[in-house]
Formats: C-alpha cells, sequence, structure tokens
C-alpha cells in the first residue's frame, strides 16, 4: 500500500503556528510515503516565506513533492514576475517546478498551472498551456502500465457541483480528456480553499478530482484548514478527510474511489 498525504495552499507568510505545528506532530507520528503539496507555499512568494515553508517539509520526516501556485510569483517585482517567475521557487524550494515521483504502486506527475500574466486582470488564474500538458503525458506515458497515476496541479480543473461557474483552470477540458486517455484516476489540486472531489465524467476511466482545504493559512473562505490522506492499494484508492477541528486534527470522512 502507498499512502500519499495531499496538502495544498500553506501560504507561509499568512499562517497559524499552532496549526503548522500540530501538522508537523502529526505527520511525524502517521508518516506517508509521500507528501503532495498542490500549490502556494507562500503568500506573497518572499525569499522568508519559502524558507519557512521548505523547513516545514523538510521537517516532516517524509519524501515531499510540490508544484507552484499563483502566489508562488513575485506579485511585487514585475521584471522578475516576467523575465525569472520561478527563480525564487528554484532557489528555494527545488530545481522542478514539474516533479515526478514513484515507486512500486503509484506514479505522481506535477502539473504546473499557475501564470505570469494573461488576458484579464486577475492574474491568479490558472491555466493548462499545450507546453505544459504535453510535457505531463510524456511523463505519465513514460510510467510503467501497472501504477496508479496521480497529477498535481494548482488550481482546479472541475468546479464544485453545488458552485458551478466558479473559475477553472483554462485549458482544463483538454488536459481531463488527455488524463483519461492516459487512465490517471486522481488529480490533485487546491486554490479555492474548498474540500471536494468530482469525477471528471460519470464513466471510467475519468479521473477523480480531489481538491483540498488550505492547510494552513489564516486565509480561510468559510472552512476550515484541512488535508487529505490517500491511501492506494491494488488499485482501490480510499480517502481520508482530515479537518481542524477543537484545536486538533481530526478524520472527518472516509470514502472509497
Amino acid at each position: 500500500m502507498t499512502t500519499i498525504l495531499h496538502l495544498t495552499d500553506l501560504h507561509f507568510g499568512a499562517t497559524d503556528k499552532w496549526i503548522v505545528q500540530a501538522l508537523v506532530d502529526h505527520v511525524q507520528h502517521n508518516p506517508p510515503d509521500l507528501v503532495a503539496v498542490s500549490g502556494d507555499l507562500t503568500q506573497g512568494a518572499r525569499r522568508t516565506e519559502f524558507r519557512a515553508a521548505r523547513g516545514f517539509l523538510d521537517s516532516l520526516g517524509a519524501p515531499w513533492l510540490a508544484v507552484p501556485g499563483n502566489h508562488d510569483i513575485t506579485p511585487y517585482r514585475l521584471g522578475e514576475r516576467f523575465l525569472f517567475p520561478y527563480q525564487r521557487w528554484r532557489d528555494e524550494i527545488a530545481p522542478d517546478t514539474e516533479p515526478v515521483w514513484r515507486d512500486d504502486n503509484v506514479g505522481v506527475v506535477g502539473l504546473n498551472t499557475a501564470r505570469r500574466a494573461g488576458f484579464h486582470p486577475d492574474w491568479s488564474r490558472g491555466r493548462v498551456t499545450r507546453p505544459r500538458l504535453a510535457r505531463a503525458l510524456d511523463q505519465l506515458g513514460a510510467l510503467p502500465p501497472h501504477l496508479t497515476r496521480i497529477v498535481v496541479a494548482h488550481h482546479p480543473l472541475l468546479p464544485p457541483e453545488t458552485l458551478p461557474f466558479t473559475t477553472v483552470a483554462g485549458g482544463s477540458a483538454r488536459a481531463l480528456a488527455a488524463f483519461a486517455a492516459q487512465k490517471v484516476a486522481l488529480v490533485l489540486a487546491g486554490h479555492l480553499h474548498r474540500s471536494y472531489s468530482r469525477l471528471a465524467a460519470p464513466e471510467p476511466p475519468a479521473p477523480l478530482i480531489l481538491q483540498g482545504a488550505s492547510a494552513t493559512s489564516t486565509r480561510l473562505r468559510g472552512e476550515p484548514n484541512g488535508f487529505n490522506r490517500i491511501h492506494i492499494a491494488a488499485g482501490e484508492i480510499t480517502i481520508e478527510a482530515w479537518t481542524w477541528c477543537d484545536r486538533r486534527w481530526t478524520r472527518t470522512a472516509a470514502r472509497v474511489a
């Protein structure tokens, strides 16, 4: 069995230190095989925030994989934003913005959906660009066929069923069709600070979209801090939802996907 801890929207620079420490304690006492972080490690892409995020990840005592979110590109230094948007990420977090991890059971592929800018005033929107999608498909295609395939991105590829007009990443429909063709089982994402799951289509091999609440940020949107713990064994996926409740982490739901 492989266990993956799905964290998202850490937002170091705007975190609750008690929740951060409780999460470290939880992970150290219940170590997963992989911690997958779906973006927004920082609040304002400051180096001090990146270093705090890296220190947090290293303290967990488990392998980790992370992709950037829109908050991980500096909003203050426009020259750097347009010319070297991921230099701080590469200096402080990892040399790659689209990492890959695998064991004998699971293959995980990172997909960077953050953008420097767009033809609209809201630059926080994400997009699955054709070159990035092609790169992810190449990585997925190179995995052994028996592995359960998982993609980690920041921006949602499907809205929650209760809020169908929520903005999702550009190119989502094209990406989901391609992921289905590659038999991707799960897409882990964040950005909305809301936890929900939704099948990309009613019939297999449509991937399951699994969104996470903010793990450690004080910037909540009507939902408490939370994370997902995922167990994969013999092709079966079990998802546990954990929530910060009464000053401790509590398992609030479990389901088989």
